[in-house]
């Protein structure tokens, strides 16, 4: 009996069996952690930006020659990772710092499975008219509500390794889960699957 397919977007971030830092943890409990982040998120913000405009001109690419030119899919794949690497060192299911840029060394990974071609005409229109970006709503919605629990449980999660040195399974589950949904998501409405996400943390 075979396995559920997989989606083309997978996000893997191995569970540290070894002692968790109980001083970063506390940092977490008081958003010492977010200041420490802030560099991060200002160029985070910036890159976000650039690559909302050059996904569109990436549908074009699409548009008229089936596929997306190497340079912004490899530029969207790059900011996908950084920001999966500074969500999860936030969110405390690492301890590693995320680098800046791309970091191939990271046990954070995100694998983005070449897309078929010629990819898909008409959802690159979608995506020129800003309809793909509509279209993937109920996502952003529900993603956008799970958030204030993922920050709820990372909060719970800092208090855990404070006092017992490792984070539950369960809690890095969930946080991981959640980051896949936002990658799986956030990588359809810039064209690098064709593929709809699902509606699932697994």
């Amino acid at each position: 009996m075979s396995g559920a397919p997989t989606y083309p977007i997978t996000v893997s971030i191995p569970v540290d069996d070894e002692e968790r830092n109980r001083w970063l943890a506390a940092s977490g409990i008081v958003f010492i952690k977010l200041i420490l982040l802030l560099p991060h998120i200002v160029l985070l913000f910036l890159f976000g930006l650039m690559i909302q405009i050059l996904a569109w001109i990436g549908y074009w690419g699409i548009a008229f020659t089936g596929r997306m030119p190497d340079i912004i899919r490899s530029l969207e794949i790059t900011y996908l990772a950084w920001m999966t690497r500074a969500v999860a060192w936030f969110t405390g299911i690492t301890d590693v710092y995320p680098a800046y840029g791309t970091d191939l060394e990271s046990a954070v990974t995100v694998n983005v499975d070449p897309a078929p071609e010629p990819q898909s005409m008409l959802q690159a229109i979608l995506g020129i008219v800003l309809l793909r970006s509509v279209a993937a709503i109920p996502h952003l919605i529900i993603l956008f509500l799970m958030s204030f629990g993922v920050v709820l449980v990372a909060w719970i999660g800092y208090f855990v390794v404070l006092f017992t040195g490792s984070l539950p399974l369960g809690l890095h589950q969930f946080i991981l889960n959640y980051q896949r949904w936002w990658a799986r998501a956030w990588g359809w409405t810039v064209a690098l699957t064709d593929e709809y996400p699902p509606f699932t943390l697994a």
